[in-house]
Formats: C-alpha cells, sequence, structure tokens
C-alpha cells in the first residue's frame, strides 16, 4: 500500500522552506523528492502531516493561503495514486515520482516553451499575482514596471520592436537592430558582453544595466526552476549585475518644515501629496508602507499613539511614535490617508519642493554609457517618493538615536544596509563629532 507524506526539512523560523514529498509502499520503496510547495518551518507539522492549530495569520501568510495549499497537497495525493495504477507494474523512480510532480503543477519541459515566451509569461504572472515574491508576498507596482522595462529593452536587443519605437527610428534615421530571436541556450558570456554594449550605447547609468542584468538572472533561474533549459552560464562569477553607490539627496528638518508649512488649501491634490511624502519622512517608512496608513494600524501604547503595520516588502512588523507633526496630518484625514499613486508624487513632490525655496544646487557624477558624467540640479528635482524614507532615517540617526533602535522603526534586518540609507555629509558628521567628550575637553593632564 503506497503511503504519501509531505517533510520540511528546515527548522529555520521565517524562511520559507521546500517541502519534500515522500512516497513510501510495503514492498521497501521509499522516495524522497522537492516540490514547488514552500511553507514557513513554524506553520507546518511534519509528525501529524498538518498546519499547526495556532498560526498568527497576517498579509505574508494568511488562512486562505493555507487552505489554498492544503487543496494542492489533496490534488498532488491523488494525482500520484492515481498515475501510480498506470504504471501498470512498472518500477517506481524518482525520475517517474518528479515527471508526476511537475505534471500536477502543470511545470514544462525542455522545448516547450522559449524564452521570449517565459519572459512575457513570468510578467503576466507577476502581474496578477499568481507569481508570488518570496515569503508569498505579491511584486511591488515599480518591480513589475522594472521587469516590463527590462522586456523592451531585451526584445529590441533581438530586433524587436514596438510600433511607437520602430516610428521613432525612422524618424531620427536611426536603423533597426536585425533581428536575431535568442533562446535559453544562447544567454553566455558573450551574449552578456554584447547586451553590455548594446545597454552602455544607450546612454544608460550602470545601476539601470545592473537592473536589466539582475532581472535577466532572474528570469532565467526561475526558468530553469520550471524544468525549461539546463543552461548554467548566467551564474558564472562574469555574469555579474553591477551597481554603484547613488549620491542620493535627504531632506533637513528645516527643509521638511518648509516643505510642512506651505499652504496648499487651494490645491487639494498637491496638499494630498505633500501630506502622503510628509507622512514617509515623519515614519521612515517605504512608499508602499507610508502611502497606506489607516486609522486600524494606530494604537496606544502606555498612553502615546503609535503606528502598528506590517512591512509589505519584508514581511516585518514595525511599531512607530507619531511626532505631533505626523499626528497633524494624520487627523486631517481621521487618521486614514487617502488614496495616491507612487507616480504622481514622484511627479508632483518635485514641484512643491521647489515651491518650498528648496532650490540649492546639488553639484554630483552619474556613469552614463560607461562614462563619468558631472551634474548639476537643484535640489527639487532630486526628490521622490524613497527620498521620504531616507529623509526619515538621517534625521532620526543626526538626532543622536541608536541604529540599532532606528532599524526597529524603519525595518532594515542589518547596520550595513541601515547605515546606505544615512546620507550625511562631512560637515553634519563634524558637528556630531563635535559634541563627543573626546573633543569637548581632554581632561588627560599635559606631559611636563
Amino acid at each position: 500500500m503506497a503511503k504519501i507524506n509531505f517533510y520540511i526539512r528546515s527548522k529555520q523560523e521565517g524562511q520559507p522552506a521546500t517541502v519534500y514529498l515522500r512516497f513510501s509502499d510495503i514492498r521497501g520503496v521509499d522516495i524522497w523528492t522537492p516540490t514547488p510547495e514552500k511553507i514557513f518551518p513554524e506553520f507546518w507539522s511534519n509528525k501529524t502531516q498538518s498546519f499547526k492549530q495556532r498560526i498568527f495569520f497576517n498579509e505574508i501568510f494568511s488562512e486562505k493561503d493555507k487552505n489554498t495549499i492544503e487543496e494542492r497537497f489533496t490534488k498532488l495525493k491523488e494525482n500520484v495514486l492515481k498515475e501510480l495504477l498506470n504504471l501498470k507494474g512498472k518500477p517506481i523512480t524518482k525520475d517517474w515520482l518528479k515527471l508526476v510532480i511537475n505534471k500536477c503543477y502543470d511545470k514544462k519541459t525542455p522545448g516547450d516553451e522559449t524564452l521570449n515566451q517565459f519572459v512575457k509569461r513570468f510578467i503576466e504572472e507577476i502581474s496578477s499575482g499568481k507569481r508570488l515574491y518570496k515569503g508569498g508576498k505579491r511584486y511591488v507596482f515599480l518591480t513589475i514596471k522594472n521587469y516590463k522595462g527590462f522586456e523592451v529593452q531585451f526584445l529590441e536587443y533581438q530586433g524587436i520592436y514596438s510600433e511607437d519605437r520602430l516610428k521613432e527610428l525612422t524618424e531620427k534615421n536611426e536603423p533597426p537592430r536585425p533581428v536575431k530571436i535568442l533562446n535559453f541556450e544562447d544567454i553566455t558570456i558573450d551574449f552578456y558582453n554584447k547586451f553590455l554594449h548594446f545597454l552602455n550605447d544607450k546612454n544608460y547609468s550602470s545601476n539601470t544595466i545592473g537592473r536589466h542584468i539582475k532581472h535577466l538572472k532572474v528570469i532565467m533561474r526561475q526558468s530553469k526552476n520550471e524544468g525549461l533549459h539546463n543552461n548554467m552560464e548566467f551564474q558564472n562569477e562574469s555574469f555579474m549585475s553591477m551597481a554603484e553607490k547613488v549620491d542620493n539627496i535627504y531632506l533637513t528638518e528645516t527643509e521638511m518644515k518648509k516643505i510642512f508649512d506651505l499652504n496648499l488649501s487651494d490645491n487639494k491634490p498637491l496638499e494630498l501629496i505633500r501630506d502622503v511624502f510628509l507622512c514617509g519622512c515623519y515614519t521612515a517608512q517605504r512608499f508602499s508602507d507610508y502611502s497606506r496608513i489607516r486609522k486600524s494600524n494606530i494604537r496606544n501604547i502606555e498612553g502615546r499613539n503609535v503606528i502598528d503595520m506590517i512591512q509589505q516588502k519584508t514581511g516585518e512588523r514595525v511599531v512607530i511614535p507619531i511626532r505631533n507633526e505626523l499626528d497633524i496630518i494624520l487627523k486631517k484625514y481621521d487618521y486614514n490617508l487617502p488614496k495616491t499613486f507612487e507616480q504622481k508624487v514622484n511627479e508632483k513632490i518635485k514641484d512643491i519642493g521647489e515651491m518650498a525655496g528648496i532650490t540649492e544646487i546639488i553639484h554630483y557624477e552619474e556613469n552614463r554609457g560607461g562614462f563619468r558624467v558631472p551634474k548639476n540640479l537643484m535640489k527639487c528635482d532630486l526628490i521622490k517618493t524613497h527620498t521620504a524614507r531616507r529623509s526619515g532615517c538621517t534625521n532620526i540617526y543626526l538626532a543622536k538615536i541608536q541604529p540599532i533602535d532606528i532599524m526597529k522603526i524603519s525595518g532594515h534586518k542589518t547596520e550595513r544596509e541601515f547605515l546606505k540609507y544615512i546620507k550625511i555629509g562631512k560637515d553634519e558628521t563634524a558637528v556630531l563629532l563635535a559634541d563627543h567628550p573626546y573633543f569637548i575637553g581632554n581632561t588627560l593632564s599635559v606631559a611636563k
């Protein structure tokens, strides 16, 4: 008699672990093979072969997710038993079991789908929520937008253009690239170097190019996991997604107050964008979090109001004290911030910054097309939604609060990652150090 069980081998809590299917029978067959399923180890009991009774459901793992996984387990068991009957006495092997699992999860075999087809399907699935990110989270809008941007560039490299793009090339009297369709086996180091030249010729920054390479590697990895190819060249250390430090700005407390004090009562859409942006400055959160503050997130701890929320990107729970300016903004909307869009905030917050007089000229350099290019822009033109998070982290740090305490608010898991957000110059550092006992006065006696 066949016996089918599901096991998780990892004991690391907070990290989704692969679920293994174990097939055994009275003839001594005992086969273990991984399934596409991933579950948090603390939620599953290998002993009872079921989810544990006490699970703290949240945005990352809901009761609906639990029920859906249980249904898939039931379906998988039924399919394995059904395929077992079709064997009609033939030997049961690990390869057979893998094929049954792949068939149940509609996983492909090499040659079933081309690279371009997979890229399109991948983007459709992350857009619809069918394909989820690590920990069962949905991909955020900006990430989906970046993958769509990668697809455009990847297709253009192959000589595949949209009608608008072809029209644009004709108007510029630029010839389109010859058509050369790529498939999984064509993603080699030679392709990588040519793709870099293609992107550099478009005058892209190193970080933009690195992002496109990173997305390609994710697509190659996931398509390999789905059995579509066996190409491992994308994992070569030379096939790297480069990145460089960016001189992102932050807003000082004085500049934030200038924005706060702006009278925008005659322009309600602009007033809302200003208020939502400042909520990010005062909470040190990402736009995906600070833009969705609701009354249900507000609670009282020993007489002090705080915002209690789970971050969308990381699943990390954060508890943020509400400072006076933030409370004034939230009260205006009865603690339920109206919905707004990141693209609109990015567009209008620059105008708001200029209205507030944040017009200092910022001198910096960018790596464009493989060359260092000097840039001079008004500070207001560099403000974007993520400036709010950097401003929050930096100003709390300048208030001499310990990084470990700030990280509990910001949700950063390592001090190294957190310190990337601290955007202070040498002047601010000198002021901070000037108050240190070492610089205030030397208590050591002078040697005579």
